[in-house]
């Protein structure tokens, strides 16, 4: 690494130029992230024995980077270090660019060691060419866990450094870049001996991850008809809405869907984890190859649900890329929060706008929302009447805008049980469990795969080629002709029921969609009590 005055490293980690003999440059490798993606950031930490014992950070460091000047000084004098009382002068390049949070402490606190003589050894020089440091320092000098381990570990790899030093609970996350020798350290003087080679590298094994348990769609009694459509929507990964009365089980159904969609490839796995990280990175994030579930509280504010804020972070949307966003109680989100679903669920990706730039967060997830009939919740229920009027009743269900419910691709009513109608059958009631709904998920992805792709479902193909490949019958066209005009279908409608009918066809393994394909996609977009028959 090269520093500022042009030369490099000696032994004692001093820069090699031609300072003056008064003077220690050393400059260490860092980085902080901006939405999703890591930054480099240089530390440059210069000591001048003719300065009057000042400490300056500058570069555009943001308010908890300035604040770090007092944490690094209790922190060197808590670990046993001689704090100099020369003056120092902290440069993060480059230096046009706003720094944020306290990930640079351990960076600049080893400076100040290596600069003021404290920490020498033989190579000293040659292991902080190659090294990167993030964390943040405690007073007592133990060293804290930040967000952005893995983008900055990944920024920094790219960037050719070949070790990274981090906080301990961040070192799986951070190893999961690969191509770095991650060293997990929890107080600085720890993070002094990896300078003097005095420890090893941590090792990390992925196959030691161990899958979470996930509720089985067996608990839920009855609602086979529901369970169906959740089958539908895992194996062609439809946009789902269920309607019904409260207490039925919609929730208990939407939170068991991980169970059955298939697990996360490695690539998908990381994209979860560096997301998790720019949002939660401070209590250490996990690598898991089960789809994510977020489920926000209808309360949820705009910039909550889709991103943003003054330094932008990923929302509910991007949160749950790769899995399941469910939304309960649909219609009690704000009108501005709902709208704002319509990029992510056609482009897989959202884009927060601000003055000073743009910036695009990945947003791939399968929607499951639910909503009560009406304001009471028991419009249409076979036993409690329902005690709303007519005029609240249409305007509850008008709160989901035409647009938004023309996204949903299956329409799901879900009934009622009789009280006490599992009972008799024990504590979990014989019915479609997960195990038999994930491998029949498993059998229609791959004939998804064979005719689109790999990772390709029928969810994300374009009419033209839907119907070119998709194997049409011609009488089940003419079917969904006639249908979809009764129905009042939009064109987005009807292509969201071809493709939700060659899901249908895949899941019987047939290889042309028919009649009865057709029929059972168009009875997910059908309103209530109304027929399919001609």
């Amino acid at each position: 690494m090269q520093s500022d005055t042009g030369g490099k490293y000696n032994k004692d980690g001093e820069s090699r130029g031609e300072p003056s003999p008064a003077r220690r440059l050393v400059c260490l490798r860092s980085g902080d992230y901006l939405g999703v993606e890591g930054r480099p950031v240089e530390v440059q930490v210069d000591l001048c024995q003719r300065g009057d014992g000042s400490f300056n950070i500058v570069g555009l460091p943001g308010k908890s980077t300035r604040e770090s000047r007092d944490r690094i000084r209790a922190a060197i004098r808590n670990s046993g270090f001689r704090f100099p009382t020369l003056k120092i002068l902290v440069n993060l390049a480059p230096a046009a660019r706003q720094k944020e949070g306290a990930g640079f402490d351990l960076a600049i606190a080893l400076g100040i060691l290596v600069a003021s003589g404290s920490v020498r050894g033989a190579g000293l020089g040659e292991r902080l060419g190659r090294m990167g440091f993030q964390g943040e320092l405690g007073l007592s000098g133990e060293v804290r866990p930040v967000r952005g381990a893995l983008l900055v570990a990944d920024c920094l790899a790219r960037q050719g450094a070949g070790e990274l030093v981090v906080a301990a609970d961040n070192a799986r996350e951070a190893g999961l870049a690969g191509r770095l020798d991650v060293y997990g350290v929890e107080h600085l003087r720890q993070a002094v001996e990896v300078l003097r080679g005095q420890r090893a590298p941590d090792v990390s094994d992925e196959s030691e991850v161990k899958e979470e348990a996930v509720a089985d769609y067996r608990d839920v009694a009855g609602q086979e008809a529901t369970k169906r459509a959740f089958l539908v929507a895992a194996a062609g990964r439809h946009n789902i809405l269920l309607s019904g009365p409260p207490g039925i089980g919609k929730t208990m159904l939407a939170r068991r869907l991980g169970g059955i969609l298939p697990r996360l490839s490695r690539r998908e796995a990381i994209e979860v984890v560096r997301i998790r990280s720019a949002v939660e990175g401070e209590r250490g994030c996990e690598f898991s190859w089960i789809p994510p579930f977020r489920s926000p509280h209808h309360t949820v504010s705009h910039c909550g649900m889709v991103g943003g804020g003054t330094r932008p972070a990923p929302g509910e949307v991007s949160r749950a890329h790769r899995g399941v966003l469910f939304l309960d109680e649909l219609p009690e989100f704000s009108r501005r929060t709902l709208e704002a679903l319509r990029e992510p669920i056609e482009e897989g990706q959202i884009t927060i706008g601000r003055a000073s730039g743009s910036i695009t967060f990945p947003s791939d997830f399968l929607l499951v929302a639910a909503m009560n009939p009406c304001p009471c919740g028991y419009l249409g229920h076979p036993r409690r009447a329902c005690t709303c009027s007519h005029r609240q009743a249409e305007g509850y269900s008008r709160k989901i805008s035409g647009p938004l419910a023309d996204r949903l691709d299956l329409h799901c009513r879900v009934a009622a049980l009789e009280p006490g109608s599992w009972i008799d059958a024990g504590s979990h009631p014989p019915g479609l469990d997960s195990a038999t709904l994930r491998q029949q998920v498993a059998g229609a992805r791959a004939l998804q795969a064979a005719r689109w792709g790999k990772g390709v479902v029928n969810s994300e193909i374009s009419p033209a080629l839907l119907l070119e490949d998709g194997s049409f019958s011609r009488p089940g066209l003419e079917v969904l002709r006639r249908v979809s005009s009764r129905l009042a279908l939009s064109g987005r409608g009807f292509v969201r029921a071809l493709r939700v009918a060659r899901t249908v066809a895949d899941l019987a393994g047939l290889q042309e969609t028919g009649e009865t394909e057709i029929l059972e996609a168009l009875s997910y977009r059908a309103l209530p009590g109304g027929s399919l028959e001609s």
